[in-house]
């Protein structure tokens, strides 16, 4: 859950106690007794994300989510919340689509570790690399590391315990999830979105695309005017 508007309260069987304030996120955690919501006379706005089985179950082993540390942040709300809204943007079925779900839930989780645990060591880099991961394309891995303020081999190490990926790895997943969205709203040639993204040229992207999707963007394309005649039908 992540709170966007309001405040209230958490508590669990643990013992834990904490007050809600915009940004808050709060894992639920099956099995677990737990109370949270609005104080008497209080409003809030929040987003859901569900999810488990498997997943719930890997993410907890590879200390990604804390039943220790349910509650944490990630501040400031204008800035995530599309973050939040996007791990459940629809995309096309059929073109495993729940790879993307799956990076954007990967990318929030490793950030509400960090950002939470920023309140002990002041850093906040882990969001700061992300950013430029995403939005630099030009800024090579050394660049970033540089520009956050660590040397290359300890902002590898330290972002791949954290993200459970290496950087290179998590900016190719961001590159394919954000040429996902540009097929999907149109208006982009398949050149245009492989220069946009940094690579060298459309074949090189093609390439990448299908190694993460299973089928080229082309196909990817020219699928989705079945989803959305099936979306408007159902409608």
């Amino acid at each position: 859950m992540y709170l966007v508007s309001g405040a209230g309260r958490y508590s669990d069987e643990l013992g834990a106690e904490h007050r809600l304030t915009p940004g808050s996120t709060v894992t639920v955690f099956p099995g677990m007794k737990h109370n949270y919501g609005p104080c008497p006379g209080e409003q809030w706005t929040e987003r859901y994300i569900l999810f488990d089985g498997a997943l719930a179950r890997l993410l907890e082993e590879r200390g990604v989510i804390d039943r220790a540390r349910p509650v944490g942040r990630l501040q400031p709300v204008d800035s995530w919340l599309p973050a939040v809204e996007g791990v459940t943007e629809p995309t096309p079925a059929g073109v495993r689509s729940a790879l993307v779900e799956l990076s954007r839930l990967q990318t929030l989780l490793a950030a509400v570790r960090v950002e939470t645990g920023a309140r002990d060591d002041g850093s906040s880099w882990f969001h700061e690399a992300c950013l430029l991961l995403s939005r630099e394309p030009a800024l090579d891995l050394h660049g970033v590391a540089a520009a956050v303020g660590l040397p290359y081999d300890r902002f590898r190490k330290q972002f791949t315990a954290i993200a459970g990926e290496s950087p290179g790895r998590w900016r190719t997943r961001q590159r394919m999830d954000e040429a996902a969205r540009m097929l999907q709203q149109g208006g982009w040639t398949i050149r245009e979105i492989a220069r946009t993204l940094g690579f060298c040229d459309e074949y090189a992207f093609s390439r990448r695309f299908k190694e993460v999707f299973g089928i080229p963007p082309s196909t990817f394309r020219a699928r989705l005017p079945k989803v959305r005649a099936a979306a408007s039908s159902s409608g």
